[in-house]
């Protein structure tokens, strides 16, 4: 098992005892990283306090990653608390549950721009406000690690738009990793490519 202990991890998209979010952030907590989780709203809160409570987690932000004064407020608040960052963990995605039935060709304007805006666009804006604290710490630079599915490759009975999304996504990080990855100032490992 890996030794984290003394890095700080930020972990976005815990939404219940099953997400693959909590896996992550319970991993990182078990190697000795101290956690700061997000949620979105109360409701989601009200699902993410008690598991983080469990992992001595006592760092939740609510935090809305289409609200850039709520962003404001979570690196304001990271900065504040640790000064620094090791770990973005970036597991995020929508889309309208109605629009992934039924045939891709019927996907809305407006949903298809909410799904990369999430499930996209949200990871370039999270890694731009991570990087100055990612170089703050005695040993600058940082990971940022996101998830994604098949359904970017193939098409996938249900996953509609979402698929559309995550290929963006796996684009966004070769270009991430391009941006940040050689000059040293966070490590972003690249998608493989298919």
């Amino acid at each position: 098992m890996m030794d984290l202990t003394g890095k700080r991890a930020l972990v976005m998209g815990v939404a219940n005892d099953h997400s693959i979010a909590w896996g992550i952030a319970r991993a990182l907590q078990a190697a000795g990283a101290e956690l700061c989780l997000t949620h979105q709203g109360e409701a989601f809160g009200r699902r993410v306090r008690p598991l983080a409570a469990s992992v001595g987690c006592d760092f939740l932000i609510d935090a809305d990653v289409t609200d850039d004064a709520s962003l404001d407020r979570l690196f304001a608040a990271l900065e504040d608390r640790w000064g620094g960052l090791d770990i973005l963990v970036h597991a995020i995605a929508y889309s309208d549950k109605a629009e992934l039935q039924g045939r891709f060709l019927d996907t809305s304007r407006g949903n298809f721009q909410t799904s990369l805006t999430i499930s996209c666009y949200s990871l370039i804006d999270l890694a731009r406000r991570a990087r100055p604290l990612m170089l703050a710490g005695a040993a600058p630079g940082g990971t940022i690690l996101t998830l994604t599915y098949q359904g970017s490759t193939r098409v996938t009975p249900h996953y509609n738009v979402m698929g559309v999304a995550k290929a963006a996504l796996e684009s966004a990080v070769r270009y991430l990793a391009n941006d940040l990855g050689p000059r040293g100032s966070a490590s972003m490992p690249s998608a493989p490519d298919r």
